[in-house]
């Protein structure tokens, strides 16, 4: 009896285990995942650039200098930034939020909601 349970344990386990990874990585990478919106508004209205970013929560970099007063996102994920003097400014879900003092941002991390 105890061996049928061993036994048991260790089929339930490595079904367990070879199932995992393929719930994980059904959710990563930009190509199979929800892409968030954002827009980063500088100090004028005409003053802007929107960014498609993944929402898998791994790093990426934000290329444009433009100094940044308010980022925008359409919903959908939660998002934290970082800026070259040191900002961190989060955002959830659908809202814009003010970046002080405003400033170019570098990088951001974003996961689904």
């Amino acid at each position: 009896m105890q061996t049928f349970t061993i036994a048991s344990a260790l089929i339930l386990l490595a079904t367990l285990t070879q199932a995992a990874p393929a719930r994980v990585a059904a959710r990563q990478g930009p190509e199979q995942g929800f892409m968030a919106q954002i827009t980063f508004e500088g100090a004028t209205p005409d003053a802007f650039f929107t960014q498609s970013v993944r929402t898998d929560n791994i790093p990426f970099y934000i290329t444009n200098p433009l100094s940044i007063s308010h980022i925008q996102s359409q919903g959908g994920a939660s998002c934290t930034f970082f800026g070259i003097n040191d900002s961190v400014t989060s955002v959830y879900g659908a809202q814009t939020v003010d970046v002080g003092p405003p400033q170019t941002q570098l990088s951001g991390i974003c996961w689904a909601l």
